[in-house]
Formats: structure tokens, sequence, C-alpha cells
């Protein structure tokens, strides 16, 4: 016996991140809410965090790209190509309605600002989130910065596959890191990741769709990239309890990324704290630059303040 057929999507996307959407005001700016309820059954999902569902805050991102896509009624999907600040304040857990109130303003030809403020169902404040959306010219229109790509990585070798699951709290599909080239301890790691077809954002797309539509989802390229970064915090050995994202600046998309890329991220830490890490850095395909990172701010929680259960237990 066989449930019911998947229904054909239109553009590579890692998961449905909105169950549905509201729109409160139409016109030049409009405002629109939605909600999504965080599903362990979801696509990615057991991979996060196995044992604590946790909704990836990368997925935030992606909410606001389908709706806004939703929204706009066209046929290529709108995509990121700058977040200019991401906060993410509470964790959303398995079984949490996120609601989000969401304000969409013209930015110029083919680009949209995008504004975002998140709660949970009891209140608690989730994420803040100022971005900007475009079509698929203003995503070719994106000039990365001039810089030569990254020499080959001469630093001293970085954990083997085995040694990744050992330290990452993510397994797959949700883990996006295949190989450390070189790690420099509390300074700098080079990560490879492979772009594969066969990933999970990919399934179930219909048949006969144009290349475009296949462009790797920029949500999970800064997953990918964060990904790389706890790998270099972690090595550190100042990092204790539950790694999370806390805060995303200034980060740039270029160009697209198609399955058969191998991406490679370079992170460097900027400032290391007691139980948070600030760090930056680049990803390329080939010599392309494919994304800039400004900051990313990783936050070490205890397991209680993470997993409500336990809260609730104690």
């Amino acid at each position: 016996m066989t449930g019911p057929a998947a229904v054909p999507r239109a553009y590579a996307a890692p998961l449905r991140a909105v169950d549905r959407t509201e729109t409160v005001s139409d016109g030049p700016v409009t405002r629109l809410v939605l909600y999504k309820t965080v599903d362990p059954e979801d696509p990615y999902m057991a991979g996060h965090f196995p044992g604590l569902t946790l909704l990836p805050a990368v997925f935030v991102l992606e909410a606001l790209r389908q709706a806004v896509t939703d929204l706009a009624g066209v046929d290529e999907p709108l995509n990121l190509l700058e977040v200019r600040s991401g906060r993410w304040l509470a964790p959303m857990q398995g079984g949490d309605e996120i609601r989000l109130d969401v304000t969409v303003t013209p930015d110029g030809p083919g680009r949209l600002t995008v504004t975002a403020d998140g709660v949970r169902q009891d209140g608690t404040p989730v994420a803040a989130v100022k971005a900007t959306l475009g079509d698929r010219a203003a995503v070719l229109a994106a000039r990365p910065p001039e810089d030569p790509p990254p020499a080959p990585a001469d630093g001293p070798p970085g954990p083997d596959y085995t040694g990744i699951l050992g330290l990452l709290p993510v397994r797959h599909p949700m883990l996006m890191v295949d190989r450390v080239e070189s790690l420099d301890p509390g300074r700098q790691i080079t990560v490879v990741k492979a772009v594969s077809g066969s990933e999970p954002c990919y399934q179930d797309l219909a048949d006969g769709l144009p290349l475009s539509r296949y462009m790797y989802p920029r949500s999970l390229m800064l997953e990918s990239f964060g990904q790389a970064s706890v790998l270099l915090w972690l090595a550190t050995g100042t990092a204790e309890g539950v790694p999370v994202a806390a805060a995303f600046r200034d980060c740039r998309f270029f160009g697209e990324v198609r399955p058969g890329a191998v991406l490679r991220h370079v992170s460097r830490i900027d400032r290391l704290m007691a139980n948070n890490v600030f760090v930056s850095g680049q990803t390329w395909d080939g010599d392309r630059c494919v994304m800039t990172v400004g900051t990313l701010v990783g936050s070490s929680r205890p397991r209680e303040r993470v997993d409500r259960a336990l809260t609730a237990a104690s």
C-alpha cells in the first residue's frame, strides 16, 4: 500500500517552508503573515540535531523566499541576494508553530526588501530578519568581489569524515560538509561540500524544467558554511553545549550553483568569546566566488535552554 503521490515542485527547495499565508495589506508595500509548524517528518529535519528536532535558522530565510515567490506569481523563483541581518532569539522545536510578520518593499528593478519578525505560539520572539530577494535577472547581475580564488589548502589536515561525524550534531541528509581540506584551530578552516543531484532539495521536481530551476538553494549553502564554521569553532575546545546560529550579517550571493558543483568554504574566526564565536568568509565554486559572509555569530547554549522538554521535566 502506498501513500499519495508527491506533488511535483517547480524549483529546488529543501522543504515546504510555509504552511499557510495571510495577506494583511496589498500595494507598493505588502504585509503578510506566514505560519510554519516545525515538523520532524519534513525533509532534512531528521538529521538536524538527532533526538532534538530544531528548525534550522536558514529555513526561516527559505520561508521568506517561498512566500514572496508565491506572492509575486512569477515563473522563475525569487532567490536571496543578501541577508542584511538575521537574529535568532530562541529555539524553534518540533511541534512549535512559528508566525512570521513580513513586510515586502520594492528595492529597484527585480529586487525586494523583506523584513520579518517571528514568534512562537507562546509569544516568545524567535527571529528578526532583513533580507533582499531578487528575480533571475537580479541574481545574474550581482557581481562578486574581484578577490582571486583561494590557493590550494596547505594548512594542517583536519578531521576525516568519521571525525566530522564525531564533532557535528547533525546527520544525513542535514550534514553538509564532505571534507576538511585544512584546519588551523582558532584561525581558519577550508571545507569542501559537493552538490549532488540526489539531494532531497531536488526530490519531486517536475520533469522538463529548465536548468535554472535546479539552482542550489542559497539557504542550504549558508547552512553548509555554518557547519564548516562550527567545525572550526569546536576545534578550539571553547564551545560547550548545543552550538546554534545566533546571527548573520552582510551575507551576499552571486551567480548560480547547480548539481555537480564543488563548493569550497573558507571560514575565519574574527573574535572568540565565552560561548560565542564571530566568523566571516567566502564560498567558491571553482574560481567563482558565490557567497560572502560578513559575520556569522555562533552561540553555544546549555541543552536545557534549547530543549524545553528538559526544562519542563526539571
